[in-house]
């Protein structure tokens, strides 16, 4: 029987990321990954010479030196882009993030005065009175941002993304996004806005767009290329990784890992096992058991994501890299247009765009059959003047389980309680479907890492459960 120093559950970024990192210092590595490409929900699939991502797949980080290694990696060329982005509401297209009087000059004029009043008496109060106790995600953007603005700003689109009410989400995801913005910050950045004078029109051909978001990277043909990169670095130091391979059975107690792979059945022992995958599928694979941790993992839900790829006979719709839907009434959260990423995308003389739409299992949105959830897709994005839908030569749907961790206002309790029964006999979670923790791509690549080095550091305590980002990436 062959056995590694590590066996890593599932090939994404963080676990290609600690791959690499654990075999350029002489550590031998096995990935298992069940699909059968690299990359998690990093992944390029290409249609009708057409390449799709699973919706929008930037690469940014504040981490320069992160930043600076994945430059350097051989058959990636990552390409810098100014994020361009708007947002639908009031029936017009505003820019996003936020010019704060690009915004209330499109409300009604009441609703503007009360939300300007309200954010400058939550300025006001936010600096006279004690920080009141903060538990949900609506507690946090009232605290910053004011009741007014909550209602328009962040209430319809996260009530529509995660299907819940704000104020049942952990203040924790906001935090852990944010790093809790300070408040001096946030007064400058939204005056700052306001002085900047702005006379664009609201319709989708508008093409003076002033973006804030930051700068990100892409490669030339999608998202794939950052994982293929990952890998190869980690083959070229002998790692080894096998695709199409489903684990079967963890056993713990003599640590090793059977698993499937072209019909045929194998199994390799491990000194230490890192899970990158689904933490009820974990438990259910390996032998350890514990009725009330079942009960835990069972209340700890995952989102799911439905892919409406929409493909159309003209060059191009907009010069937005996405836009944002908060409107309950239109199906699809966002709408992402693949060859403003980069013009190889696409066939000549054709577009194509993402719309997604998240749901949980067994939800009536999850059961609905394609073609109806196509042509609702469509529809909706033809009635708002997104797309003329006569241009839409065909579509594709494409379905993705365990795509976002939802944290709701117990989940830490239950969380902390997986953890400290599954981190045990040389076992490590890792990622964020593997940690259930909301991570962006480069901060699970810096996860990754930071595990692999703990070993090659013989650090006493191995576990990055309760690791911080170093430079989080808004």
């Amino acid at each position: 029987m062959q056995k590694y120093d590590f066996v890593v559950l599932g090939a994404g970024l963080a676990g290609l990321a600690f791959a690499k990192r654990a075999s350029e210092n002489g550590l031998s590595v096995l990935l298992l990954e069940k699909e059968d490409s690299v990359g998690g929900i990093s992944r390029t699939v290409n249609h009708n010479n057409h390449y799709l991502d699973f919706c929008a797949h930037r690469f940014h980080t504040r981490n320069p030196a992160l930043l600076n290694e994945l430059l350097e990696l051989p058959g990636l060329n990552l390409h810098k882009h100014l994020k361009k982005s708007r947002i639908y509401m009031f029936e017009k297209y505003l820019k996003y993030p936020f010019q704060l009087q690009n915004l209330l000059r499109a409300m009604p004029l009441s609703q503007s005065i009360y939300c300007s009043l309200s954010f400058t008496a939550n300025l006001i109060k936010t600096k006279l009175l004690k920080e009141p106790l903060i538990k949900s995600y609506k507690d946090w953007f009232i605290h910053f941002y004011g009741q007014g603005l909550y209602e328009v700003m962040c209430s319809p689109y996260t009530s529509k993304v995660w299907r819940t009410d704000p104020s049942l989400i952990s203040a924790d995801w906001a935090e852990e996004r944010f790093q809790g913005e300070k408040i001096i910050y946030l007064i400058k950045r939204i005056f700052t806005k306001l002085l900047t004078l702005d006379f664009s029109s609201y319709s989708i051909e508008d093409e003076a767009l002033m973006p804030d978001g930051g700068v990100f990277y892409y490669p030339t043909r999608g998202i794939q290329e950052l994982p293929d990169a990952l890998a190869l670095a980690a083959q070229n130091h002998n790692a080894k990784i096998l695709t199409s391979a489903r684990p079967t059975n963890i056993n713990r107690k003599v640590k090793t890992v059977t698993f499937t792979q072209d019909a045929t059945t194998e199994t390799i022992a491990y000194n230490n096992l890192i899970s990158t995958i689904p933490l009820n599928i974990f438990y259910d694979l390996q032998d350890k058991k514990d009725p009330e941790v079942k009960t835990c993992i069972q209340n700890l839900a995952y989102m799911n994501i439905i892919f409406v790829f929409a493909f159309l006979d003209r060059e191009t719709i907009s010069n937005d890299h996405w836009l944002y839907f908060p409107d309950d009434k239109i199906i699809f959260n966002r709408g992402v247009e693949f060859s403003n990423w980069s013009p190889e995308m696409c066939p000549s003389g054709k577009t194509s765009v993402c719309f997604d739409i998240t749901c949980y299992n067994n939800s009536d949105l999850w059961n609905m059959p394609d073609d109806q959830i196509a042509k609702t897709a469509i529809d909706d994005a033809h009635r708002i003047n997104y797309i003329n839908k006569e241009e839409v030569s065909s579509y594709h749907v494409y379905r993705l389980k365990y795509a976002y961790p939802y944290y709701d206002l117990d989940y830490k309790r239950k969380l902390d309680k997986t953890a400290q029964f599954l981190e045990t006999d040389n076992c490590y979670l890792l990622g964020r479907t593997g940690m259930f923790r909301y991570n962006n791509a480069d901060s699970s690549i810096e996860m990754g890492f930071a595990l692999a080095e703990n070993f090659v550091n013989d650090v006493s305590s191995k576990s990055i459960y309760d690791y911080k980002i170093k430079h989080i990436s808004l």
